[in-house]
């Protein structure tokens, strides 16, 4: 896998660390944590398009020591889809960089 970045070499706090024990309570988690989730997935996405990284790796699934990464053509639809929450929590700065990078992402997709 080329250009791989992980979460803490973004200067992240950490990578997201999940309990759940199966994908069906993976998807629970994700849900009772939606504004934390949402916040990771949009921060490590801008510092992996800030680095050029082709993957970003922002979270992992204890019990099933599985990794849950981002794959640079998923940034556009995973920005849009989790802009909301970050302006929810009224994380501003980072609504701007990812607005900014809907931007470019969608100007390269013409």
């Amino acid at each position: 896998m080329k250009n791989v970045i992980y979460a803490y070499k973004l200067k992240m706090e950490s990578m997201i660390e999940f309990n759940a024990d199966n994908l069906e309570d993976l998807e629970e988690e994700a849900k009772n944590r939606a504004t934390e989730v949402s916040l990771a997935i949009v921060e490590g996405i801008c510092n992996g398009l800030d680095q050029d990284a082709d993957v970003v790796a922002l979270g992992f699934m204890k019990a099933q020591n599985l990794d849950i990464n981002v794959n640079k053509a998923d940034y556009l639809n995973a920005l849009i889809l989790n802009l909301p929450r970050v302006e929810d929590a009224e994380e501003y700065e980072l609504c701007q960089r990812a607005v900014k990078w809907i931007s470019q992402l969608e100007s390269e997709e013409v």
